[in-house]
């Protein structure tokens, strides 16, 4: 057994040690420590500024870069969509800077945003799948341009919003109706009925869980609560508002992989896409990009995904 005058010794032998931490700390090397303590206090702060610099110059040289792409296109948009209706359409998720950004450079090229249409989360909520396909039955009943229940669902809503973006007339309105319903209002509308002849889409939702048919067969039935997002939904809205009569543009952010434009690019969605959502870049290249739109897939902007990074220049 360990008796008591190893313990003894053991809290001696500490007491000595704190005793000569001590007395060499507050003596021979107080100087050193303190010294060695300063110098690297006065690196990190030397650091932090030289960090706050290239900050500093990093945003001016943005403004700068933006300042030069706005004046640039100060002299390049007038003109090239006068005589244009477009409707704006956006999510939940879409920034209001982004809209407003948006809505400013097609005025300066000569549009007129006349309607803006917000999807609602349940256009592509996998909680309300089956209610979207019972509606899809009355809508394609509506339809003027006589899409049957056997095409799918989510290209018949598609294409009844797209009805009511671009024609008027009894139909749209009934379809109106049913889209914006108060009980499961799909979609909104800030706006009185209007017509529009192309539509630029902004931003979109990002999907936790793909639930294309390719991914999943056959489609699980979706539990209460889910965040789940139906993709078909989203990606068939971007194809089918291409087929507006002056086409559509979809303009994002392709950095997340399950982003909408980035969805549309990895399944060859036939619709003009734009990245960097939020810059001078994509605001400027989104309206470059509407007058030679149609139906085939473009991609523009500088995510990797992207062709080229401007359309041809007017």
């Amino acid at each position: 057994m360990v008796d008591f005058r190893y313990h003894l010794v053991s809290l001696i032998s500490v007491f000595i040690a704190l005793a000569l931490g001590v007395v060499l700390g507050a003596g021979p090397l107080q100087t050193p420590i303190a010294s060695g303590l300063t110098n690297q206090v006065e690196q990190l702060r030397e650091l932090q500024t030289k960090k706050t610099e290239e900050v500093e110059a990093s945003r001016e040289e943005i403004t700068k870069r933006n300042d030069w792409i706005h004046d640039i296109t100060e002299q390049l948009l007038p003109g090239t969509l006068e005589n244009h209706s477009v409707a704006l359409i956006t999510f939940d998720e879409t920034r209001g800077e982004d809209i407003d950004a948006i809505r400013q450079y097609l005025e300066l090229a000569g549009a007129t945003v006349n309607q803006r249409v917000t999807v609602d989360p349940k256009w592509y909520s996998m909680d309300l799948m089956q209610f979207r396909r019972s509606l899809s039955g009355p809508i394609a009943d509506n339809l003027t341009n006589q899409q049957t229940t056997e095409t799918a669902p989510e290209a018949i809503l598609a294409h009844g919003l797209l009805e009511v973006i671009t024609t008027d007339s009894e139909s749209s309105s009934f379809l109106r109706e049913m889209f914006t319903d108060s009980d499961n209002a799909l979609v909104s509308f800030d706006t009185d009925p209007a017509v529009s002849d192309t539509i630029v889409i902004i931003g979109g939702p990002t999907a936790t869980d793909l639930t294309d048919d390719e991914e999943v067969e056959p489609a699980p039935e979706p539990t209460e609560g889910t965040d789940e997002v139906d993709t078909q939904m989203i990606t068939q809205l971007a194809a089918v508002m291409a087929l507006a009569p002056h086409s559509a543009v979809v303009v994002g952010d392709a950095s997340a992989e399950n982003g909408l434009v980035s969805l549309i690019r990895s399944d060859a969605v036939e619709v003009t896409t734009v990245d960097s959502a939020g810059t001078a870049m994509a605001n400027s290249a989104t309206v470059l990009a509407l007058p030679t739109a149609e139906a085939k897939s473009r991609a523009f902007g500088y995510a990797s995904s992207a062709q080229e990074h401007l359309p041809t220049l007017p």
